[in-house]
């Protein structure tokens, strides 16, 4: 039984996700290549052949969309080939890939046009010297999944219960534009809430910018500025928030240049309430985030999605379940989808994907869970993290993920790590993150392996009735994880053995069970000091069947308005205290 999802009437395998992908630096000049490319799969280092396949790009090879359902293994090299026409208007052209996975090699009409490492993060070459009318664009993968040094989440070769199946090669949108020689190359907007600024950050070869703010399409403020960095101080302004998302537009115009932006007015910060509790603050209010774990996987594309409207629908069901957050788990999303919870008003806690070499931790974690054992995380061999340039590794994913995603509103908490997988000297890596985006409170571990740092207490229980705990560290306490209860929907798994932590043999059972849980334990927590929590989890994947909605979305396992219901009344809590 082939796994297309709700979406897959709409798919467009000739042009599919046509969308612009960057939504924070926005040109007119924007030439999609997504479509029809072709592939082959080949031993390493032995070049490629004349025996070329259709693929469709940007669906990873491994998923039912790409047309092609190997698994990519360490000792093959993936080849892909693109030919298009295209006219250069200004002086350069920039080659955008938004994602790879993990390491490929880009070549130009016949010339090397450099490498990338790492399977998350945009990059992108300057090819105005080797771009032609006609053009060949060819691209060489390697994908090491777990075997070697790059972050890979929860993908596995060796893949089962909570480990998926792995993809490979370009899974988001390849792209091009035009610029002129002095070109805005970055634009790191900050807003200071407490002072009513905003900081305009600028990287780029100019002389002066134009920068013009609007509010509901007037022009609030138009400056001209010859610095690279620029603020401005409202005499009031109007936040954004999760009922509320308000957004400001953005534009930027140098003498060679013009772009489009925007930016959300809001804090993130942790404070006392009355009663002594720590709580997570937007914009200076208590506020309990009730959040949804989500893997960013969906059955016919896996790791990408079919197109705008199945982002839509994830982030729209997560706020019809009465969620304000989504965890994303393990997982840096396409861009796109963070934009979309800009401007849906869903806070994100982003989870850095996960790297090292496997380690049998899971018997351990759960007696780490359970026991509460404490372990210092310098002990790289036990947490998968013997080699210095996996670790090096680590660090340069995780710069590149913070600063592609700095912009956006919606993410108000990073976590570098999830139950010990590839865990490493967590105080320095919040030091490291401080550095970069000190704006934004900071999870340092999920789950356990606490080293005692960071704005959170982070909680995962699933094996046993949660009890709240007053943490010593006087940090946040957060319940990161639970729930997880299992209802496999026939004729919409898609998995080889169901995978669960309670498994129920009906939806009523399902539903009865999820409202127990958070009626009688997570509501009487929250007045004791529990500040948020995070329920297993949006989707079913593969063999887990844990979601409230199936792999392909077609079905719901529950009623959304009871469990809205449920959650807004613990919202209110806080909100009454």
């Amino acid at each position: 039984m082939k796994s297309y999802s709700k979406f897959s009437e709409k798919f467009n395998r000739e042009k599919p996700l046509q969308k612009y992908p960057r939504p924070n630096l926005v040109r007119d000049s924007y030439t999609n290549l997504n479509g029809i490319w072709k592939y082959q799969i080949v031993k390493n280092n032995v070049g490629f052949n004349e025996n070329w396949k259709d693929i469709v790009v940007p669906f990873g090879v491994g998923s039912l969309l790409s047309e092609v359902l190997d698994v990519l293994k360490p000792d093959e090299d993936l080849w892909y080939r693109k030919t298009f026409k295209y006219k250069k208007v200004k002086e350069k052209t920039i080659l955008h890939f938004e994602a790879v996975d993990q390491v490929c090699w880009i070549y130009l009409n016949g010339e090397f046009i450099g490498k990338n490492e790492g399977g998350y993060n945009p990059f992108s070459f300057d090819v105005s010297n080797y771009i032609k009318e006609d053009n060949e664009l060819l691209v060489k993968v390697n994908d090491y999944s777990e075997t070697g040094i790059y972050a890979y989440g929860k993908q596995r070769l060796d893949n089962k219960e909570i480990w998926y199946k792995p993809i490979a090669g370009i899974w988001q949108t390849v792209w091009l534009e035009d610029v002129n020689k002095g070109y805005i190359k970055e634009l790191f907007i900050t807003p200071i809430f407490d002072e009513k600024k905003v900081i305009f950050s600028l990287i780029g070869d100019y002389n002066q910018a134009i920068i013009t703010i609007f509010e509901n399409k007037k022009e609030v403020v138009r400056t001209i500025t010859s610095e690279d960095s620029f603020e401005f101080e409202f005499e009031e302004f109007i936040e954004w928030n999760i009922d509320e998302p308000f957004l400001y537009d953005v534009t930027i115009e140098t003498e060679d240049d013009f772009v489009k932006s925007y930016f959300g007015m809001r804090k993130i910060s942790k404070e006392k309430d009355k009663k002594g509790h720590m709580r997570v603050y937007l914009n200076n209010k208590p506020v309990f985030v009730s959040g949804i774990l989500d893997q960013g996987y969906i059955s016919d594309g896996i790791y990408t999605f079919p197109n705008e409207e199945s982002m839509l629908y994830d982030i729209a069901i997560a706020k019809e379940f009465g969620f304000n957050m989504i965890r994303k788990h393990i997982k840096q999303e396409n861009r796109r989808w963070y934009y979309l919870c800009d401007i849906m008003g869903m806070l994100v806690y982003q989870d850095m994907p996960s790297g090292g070499k496997p380690v049998n931790l899971i018997s351990f974690n759960q007696a780490a869970g359970t026991l509460d054992i404490k372990l210092k995380d310098n002990n790289y061999k036990r947490f998968g993290r013997e080699k210095e340039e996996s670790r090096n590794m680590y660090y340069q994913e995780l710069n590149n993920m913070i600063l592609t995603l700095y912009n956006h509103p919606c993410i108000v908490t990073w976590i570098p790590f999830n139950e010990g997988w590839g865990q490493f000297d967590a105080k320095q890596v919040v030091s490291f993150i401080k550095k970069i985006d000190s704006t934004r409170l900071i999870s340092h571990v999920s789950g356990w392996f606490d080293q005692g740092v960071s704005d959170y207490d982070s909680r995962h229980v699933y094996f046993r009735k949660y009890k709240h705990r007053k943490d010593k560290h006087n940090r946040i306490s957060f319940l990161s994880e639970f729930g997880g209860y299992s209802y496999l929907v026939k004729r919409h798994f898609f998995g080889k053995n169901t995978y669960g932590y309670k498994m129920f043999n009906s939806k009523k059972e399902l539903e009865n069970s999820i409202i127990r849980l958070y009626r009688y334990e997570i509501l009487p927590s929250v007045s004791m000091g529990l500040s948020g929590c995070v329920y297993t989890q949006l989707s079913d994947v593969e063999d887990e069947c844990n979601g409230l909605v199936t792999y392909d979305r077609k079905v719901l396992k529950i009623n959304p308005r009871r469990l809205k219901a449920i959650n807004l009344r613990i919202r209110k809590v806080i909100k009454d205290e």
